[in-house]
């Protein structure tokens, strides 16, 4: 399943007068369909972050991803999560998302200061969160996933 005309022209979902009954393996099959369509948007995701050139889409993705695990994230655990060795790297996005009203930053102290993506006013990203909480796999997680692989190869 590529998109989402696809998925509708499949299962009629764009036609009122037939009843959408699915049982069984149908019901499977279709969300089977869902997740790949998920996966898609998800993999877009992470190529236009990419693109972003003050890593501010990085940002996005992985607040988005922290927020599932993490009661309170910090900009440290976000740089963590990037696998990003110096804060200053993160500064402009940071302060760029802040004033595009895409992120809230709420400091505590000089050095503490808790982020969290701006629902509020970017209602879309609730969608966001779930499909890169699902299926986005943070630098971190790559890097633990290489160091898992090597360890056991040896």
């Amino acid at each position: 399943m590529k998109s989402f005309n696809e998925l509708t022209k499949k299962y009629g979902l764009d036609d009122f007068e037939i009843e959408l009954r699915l049982k069984g393996h149908q019901k499977i099959e279709f969300y089977n369909d869902l997740l790949k369509i998920q996966n898609s948007i998800c993999r877009i995701f992470d190529k236009l972050t990419t693109i972003f050139s003050i890593r501010g889409g990085q940002v996005l993705m992985s607040l988005a991803k922290l927020q599932k695990s993490e009661e309170v994230i910090s900009k440290t655990d976000i740089m963590n999560c990037l696998d990003i060795d110096r804060r200053e790297k993160l500064l402009h996005a940071f302060e760029t998302l802040k004033e595009s009203k895409y992120i809230k930053i709420n400091k505590k102290t000089s050095k503490f200061h808790m982020v969290k993506l701006n629902e509020t006013d970017n209602p879309d990203f609730k969608l966001f969160r779930e499909i890169v909480e699902k299926f986005w796999t943070s630098p971190r997680e790559e890097k633990d996933k290489i160091g898992l692989w090597r360890d056991s190869s040896e």
